[in-house]
């Protein structure tokens, strides 16, 4: 009993964090294939993006805050959480980039093309 109630307390620990990465990977989906079909609804995209990476960047903090100072100054902390950490970054990072490239391209694919300067 003792066990079950130690493994039910540790799912209740990371249930939080759990729900926040799932909640920002949701937000954050429509982004992996965006096209011109999705500029009526700017605004709302927008804000789902700005939403989507504040949570992803809090909860990098926060693992980064957990590897980096772990709650107790004997305790080690594991190698597969600093490496999940900066596999997470890193994803982040690329994410970010892939955004700023697809806004670019997009922009340059809906700028207006003029070859006569004279017009």
């Amino acid at each position: 009993m003792m066990e079950l109630s130690k493994i039910k307390e540790k799912i209740l620990m990371h249930l939080p964090g759990i729900i926040a990465f799932l909640a920002g990977l949701w937000l954050l989906f429509p982004f992996i294939k965006i096209d011109q079909s999705d500029y009526t609804q700017g605004k709302i995209i927008v804000y789902r993006l700005a939403f989507g990476l504040m949570i992803m960047i809090i909860m990098l903090g926060k693992m980064g805050f957990d590897v980096f100072f772990p709650q107790g100054i004997a305790r080690k902390v594991s190698s597969l959480k600093s490496i999940l950490f900066l596999i997470f970054g890193i994803l982040i990072l690329a994410f970010v980039v892939y955004i700023i490239i697809q806004a670019g391209s997009m922009f340059m694919s809906s700028y207006p093309q003029t070859t006569d300067l004279s017009q």
